[in-house]
């Protein structure tokens, strides 16, 4: 069969992935910027570019809108996440991993802030979003879990305690400013620090004693 010429149209179903595509993409952009309550259809129509028609036929309402771009924009952060923690696991030093860990929990959650918190939101709303959420989670908590028990040889339980803790700092940033959770004025720089302290003492990694004298 000869090769499809330039310019051709592309087959239909190629046409429609991109037509949802752009669909769910604009969907994210107005989470991100306006907050679920600014997510109908006739919004994402105007700024995708997509017939109301279309989208209608594709999605049937706002509600599956809303599942399908949860789950676009939760594959979107496993692989952001994945592309930015796979160098970090085949660094040697564990102080230097751990904190190169903390940077990219935080940039990712940080960078989608406004998305992560209209779906943490929607999802006191709808128990179905609230649990495709939970189980991406729990997925991510399995797999980073098992990648630090492999590396340290810490416990499973130590392993989850880690990852509970990087995921609710995380979370707390996603949600509220940091004049809304104390009043405390702390640096990003100094928090950090002491959460690498606590990692360092929930995994075993490096004696509190030895960098207390400087030694890492």
């Amino acid at each position: 069969m000869a090769e499809q010429q330039e310019g051709m149209r592309k087959p239909q179903q190629a046409r429609s992935q991109d037509s949802a595509a752009k669909v769910l993409d604009a969907a994210l952009e107005i989470l991100g910027n306006d907050g679920p309550g600014a997510l109908t259809i006739a919004a994402v129509s105007k700024r995708s570019g997509v017939s109301n028609g279309a989208i209608y036929h594709r999605f049937v309402d706002r509600r599956n809108l809303l599942v399908a771009a949860q789950d676009h924009f939760l594959a979107q952060i496993e692989a952001a996440w994945l592309s930015r923690a796979a160098p970090i696991w085949d660094t040697n030093d564990p102080t230097t991993l751990l904190r190169r860990l903390i940077e990219a929990f935080s940039d990712v959650f940080t960078e989608n802030r406004l998305v992560f918190q209209a779906f943490m939101l929607s999802g006191y709303d709808d128990p179905h979003l609230r649990a495709r959420g939970a189980a991406s989670t729990r997925r991510a908590a399995r797999e980073f879990s098992a990648l630090l028990v492999e590396r340290f040889g810490t416990t499973p339980e130590a392993a989850d305690t880690a990852y509970r803790i990087l995921w609710g700092q995380a979370v707390s940033t996603a949600l509220f400013a940091n004049d809304e959770v104390t009043e405390l004025d702390v640096s990003e720089q100094t928090r950090q620090e002491h959460l690498l302290d606590a990692l360092h003492g929930i995994l075993g990694t490096t004696p509190f004693a030895a960098r207390a004298d400087g030694s890492e």
